[in-house]
């Protein structure tokens, strides 16, 4: 009961509703603009059903629940955790109270114990600052630990533990507690596709937007039909969008011309509606008209596997009828391992854009069906080049259709970080951006890859779109495929102003339904995620288990960065380390800065332009990173550079520009030799093996084609350049030693010399993971004076000295060697 004190307070209060969400069956979450102070007396609160005009029976209102924290300290492992400070284990989560007072017991032996407080699986904001020292007496005791959201004295959370704090007053309810954030729990579900209004206090009324309450079972839909489907009976067409109250499907004969037919979709499971289109409508195109709480918008299908010019409609198509001959023979690239790889980074229109190219179809999907194709001075170019470099994969910067660049616009330029739709190759690679020629292209250009011998990976963006709230995903579902936070704000994890929210179920469904649609229609081997760290963990696992059963060898690697503040909790951020046991590659940018310094300030050196102190980084590297963040040497992507930043050749121009060429070209080659010869898995940018420039741009993402293109001519210039690119990658597939598959076998078989200042040398003994050669010696010395090096015993002959790698070899060694200056030495012993 509410005393009148406590009434007279309420009715002072006045609210200001930022927004309301649905977040459970029956929970409302409302963010206020200021505190209110509680209890709040249900009478004072109003829900009402718009569209019925009903009012809708409140519960309760009261501060949010569903803190989820966890007791971490050396004491774990106690009170029945796996592990000590392990803040993703849930032996010791304490359980709520009352809503403002969480709790754990448990008995504990005599002892001198550190603890805190942490939440959400993460100890970022773990509670306190310091460590409580905890002091069990003789004999053991039973101990509770208590956690307080809200202290109302001091307006902070608080945590205490009945032997330090045996008689603090403990809440029993959430009154004096003042906060911005209220639930409101009614006593019967809503209907989501109602228009709720919320109240309190007499305040301003707040539309309720379904949101989280979106992730239950009911409203996940497990089927693989969403988008149009052609079969004998018809089309059918699939849209999850559970918060409508009407969908009209419009079909369309001509790409831009008037509507021919507009059919009722009728409410199906799971939050999805159907139609079933009994013509044949192949070709045609479509779109949905969506109402969404009285708010009716067109969208087009998510789920579309062939669009109009620049996403204007979806098009129904026939995929058989987009294979090019010989599809059906078109196989993955096979791999032994994952550590066989040797990834060759690209952008289509770059790669064939240059009037030296020798290329017909510039700029298109269709260059790389070219062979024979000649540069300037008779250099192979193309596909050609890059089986004579001998790379494994291709890693394409982003083909899915992007909105960034206008597909009629022939001199448009843009690197493609902006997805529309994820299920439709990019328009403006194609001969035509008109019907399926762009679907029919991407895949003979894959073809033609994989029977050359390459494999091809995807760049994709499933961490954000280009736009949200005209984006297709907000139309068909408002607010529910984006990270908000709780004053109805799109989260910024992206660093580009939205990210995608794939922890909710029907999100994560479309990102692996999407993956596993490329792998299956145009037979891609792998995926480069871009800002992985926003994908999460469950979801990447999930991902990549499901794509290892279509295809066993598939290849999937990533960055593990956030572009910034990410909504997603900290536990589920896929950095640096959190890879570990899944198969999941990430980039390594520990390697990248120490080779070349750091890529936020272009004059700063790395190991192979000069630097001091960086040996400890390069020998980490050398290990593939096992004693530091990968459990095996195939969950690390050892690179200097990639399309971000500056090129290789700029940097070492801007860092060490007063060098001589002759010089900084031995620094480039330096820099790839420690890429090729370390343990794990090796990626290069397109062009570097003829030290690729852009002029000094580091973000060249519009800058068009005369930045960007390769400049073939280059190749001509610095042949001496790709032949040593193409030796080192040529050594490596040769040589297994240098692709051990495992943890244990880096540490049984590579160990390190001693060696002079600012040098590394290492040995792979005993005919590592097979090899021919029985020892081998790589040394590295980034110093401009020659270095001598100590041999262990035996003769040893000298494979790779400055500036040449294999052929005829340089001469043999014993006791010493003499290892030129910026230089990579490579010796080895066959028996």
């Amino acid at each position: 009961m509410t005393t009148s004190t406590e009434s007279d307070t309420q009715e002072m209060q006045r609210l200001t509703l930022v927004n309301a969400y649905l977040e459970d069956v029956c929970e409302i979450v409302v963010t206020l603009a200021s505190p209110a102070t509680l209890p709040l007396d249900t009478s004072t609160a109003l829900v009402t059903d718009e569209t019925i005009g009903e009012k809708l029976a409140i519960v309760s209102v009261d501060m949010r629940t569903g803190y989820h924290a966890v007791v971490v300290g050396d004491l774990q492992p106690l009170l029945g955790a796996k592990s000590a400070w392990n803040p993703g284990d849930t032996s010791t989560q304490m359980q709520m109270v009352n809503p403002n007072l969480y709790q754990f017991s448990g008995k504990l032996p005599t002892g001198t114990y550190n603890y805190k407080i942490a939440f959400d699986g993460v100890f970022d904001n773990a509670l306190p600052r310091e460590n409580v020292v905890l002091t069990v007496p003789e004999g053991g005791a039973d101990v509770t630990f208590s956690f307080v959201p809200y202290e109302p004295m001091t307006h902070h959370r608080q945590c205490y533990d009945s032997i330090n704090n045996p008689t603090v007053e403990l809440p029993t309810s959430s009154a004096g507690v003042e906060t911005n954030v209220i639930a409101v729990t009614l006593a019967q579900e809503p209907d989501i596709t109602h228009i709720l209004h919320v109240s309190l206090n007499e305040s301003n009324i707040s539309n309720v937007m379904p949101r989280n309450v979106l992730g239950l079972p009911k409203y996940t839909y497990n089927g693989d039909d969403l988008g149009a489907r052609c079969s004998q009976e018809g089309t059918a067409f699939r849209v999850w969008t559970p918060t409508a109250s009407d969908v009209q499907l419009l079909l369309y004969d001509t790409e831009f011309g008037p509507l021919t037919k507009q059919v009722a979709m009728q409410r199906s499971e799971a939050g999805t509606w159907y139609a079933l289109v009994q013509q044949d409508v192949r070709n045609w195109y479509y779109l949905y008209l969506v109402t969404v709480q009285e708010d009716t918008q067109v969208a087009v299908d998510p789920y579309a596997r062939a669009i109009g010019v620049n996403a204007t409609r979806g098009m129904i198509v026939d995929l058989p009828a987009t294979n090019p001959d010989g599809w059906s023979a078109d196989t993955y690239k096979p791999l032994a391992h994952s550590m066989d790889a040797i990834l060759y980074e690209l952008h289509v229109r770059d790669f064939s854009i240059d009037p030296n190219s020798g290329m017909e179809h510039k700029g298109q999907y269709l260059a790389f069906t070219e062979r024979g194709t000649k540069g300037p001075d008779d250099v192979s170019t193309g596909v050609d080049s890059l089986v004579q470099l001998g790379i494994t994969h291709v890693q394409l910067q982003p083909i899915q259709e992007f909105a960034s660049v206008d597909e009629l616009d022939t001199h448009g330029y843009n690197w493609g970080y902006d997805p529309r739709n994820y299920d439709v190759p990019e328009g403006a690679y194609a001969s035509t951006p008109h019907g399926i020629a762009r679907i029919n292209e991407c895949k003979r250009m894959i073809q033609s890859l994989h029977s050359a011998g390459i494999g091809v990976i995807m760049d994709v963006v499933y961490n954000h779109t280009f736009t949200v709230r005209s984006s297709d995903f907000d139309k068909l579902v408002p607010q529910y495929y984006y990270r908000t936070d709780e004053s109805g704000g799109y989260t910024n994890g992206s660093g580009v102003g939205n990210e995608l929210a794939t922890e909710r179920p029907m999100v994560q469904k479309f990102v692996i339904d999407s993956v596993k649609y490329w792998v299956r229609e145009y037979h891609v081997d792998g995926y480069r995620f871009d800002l992985m760290a926003l994908i999460g963990v469950e979801t990447m696992q999930k991902l990549i288990q499901e794509l290892q059963a279509i295809n066993p060898d598939v290849l999937v690697y990533g960055e593990p960065w956030t572009g910034n503040g990410s909504g997603l909790p900290g536990s589920q951020l896929l950095t640096k380390g959190r890879q570990k046991g899944t198969g999941i590659g990430v980039f390594n940018d520990d390697l990248r800065n120490g080779l070349y310094g750091s890529v936020f300030d272009a004059g700063t050196q790395g190991f192979a332009t000069g630097a001091q102190g960086l040996t400890g980084v390069i020998q980490a590297a050398v290990k593939g990173s096992i004693d530091t963040f990968t459990a095996q040497p195939g969950e690390v992507i050892n690179y200097v550079t990639s399309h971000d930043n500056y090129t290789l050749w700029d940097k070492i121009t801007k860092s060490n520009g007063g060098d001589p060429e002759y010089d900084r070209i031995l620094m480039d080659e330096l820099a790839q030799a420690i890429v090729m010869t370390s343990q794990g898995i090796p990626f290069m940018q397109g062009g570097e093996e003829f030290l690729r420039t852009k002029g000094g741009s580091d973000n060249s993402y519009n800058a068009g084609d005369s930045v960007n293109e390769f400049d073939w001519s280059r190749k001509a210039h610095y042949i001496d350049v790709f032949n040593y690119y193409a030796s080192l990658i040529h050594l490596r597939k040769a040589h297994p030693a240098f692709r051990m598959t495992s943890a244990e076998d880096i540490q049984q078989h590579l160990t390190f010399l001693n060696s002079p200042a600012n040098t590394v040398a290492f040995q792979i003994s005993g005919h590592a993971n097979g090899d021919s050669w029985g020892n081998i010696i790589v040394i590295y010395n980034p110093n401009k004076l020659t270095e001598v090096i100590t041999l262990p015993a035996g003769s040893w002959t000298i494979f790779a000295t400055q500036g040449h790698v294999g052929g005829n070899a340089p001469g043999q060694a014993s006791g010493t060697v003499i290892v030129p200056g910026i230089s990579c030495v490579i010796l080895y012993q066959n028996s």
